[in-house]
């Protein structure tokens, strides 16, 4: 069953339902940013219209998920290739060294 939670959004309440997924914090806190960055659109156009400041603001936060995507795709891969190249050397390494056997 899910909960709801009153957030305020640029000068505006708005109930919104929270599903077992996700807290009522957590709901509050992407409520807090939003309302965050449209002031801050606010202040950049000085003026503007609240469904531009919205458009803008959310333009922006999605050009900031695109840039963070990229980074992480970026670092991830980063990530793999430098595995490989481990990977790559313990092999070598391994290959070099010779195992006493044991003669039993």
């Amino acid at each position: 069953m899910s909960s709801q939670v009153v957030v305020k959004i640029f000068d505006k309440h708005y109930t919104l339902g929270v599903d077992e997924d996700h807290s009522a914090e957590h709901v509050q806190k992407l409520a807090e940013m939003v309302d965050e960055r449209m002031h801050e659109v606010k202040h950049e156009l000085q003026g503007g219209s609240p469904l531009q400041v919205a458009i803008l603001a959310s333009l922006s936060l999605v050009e900031e998920l695109l840039s963070l995507r990229e980074d992480y795709a970026s670092a991830e891969a980063d990530i793999a290739q430098r595995t490989s190249q481990i990977a790559t050397s313990l092999g070598h390494l391994f290959a070099e060294v010779e195992v006493p056997r044991s003669d039993s």
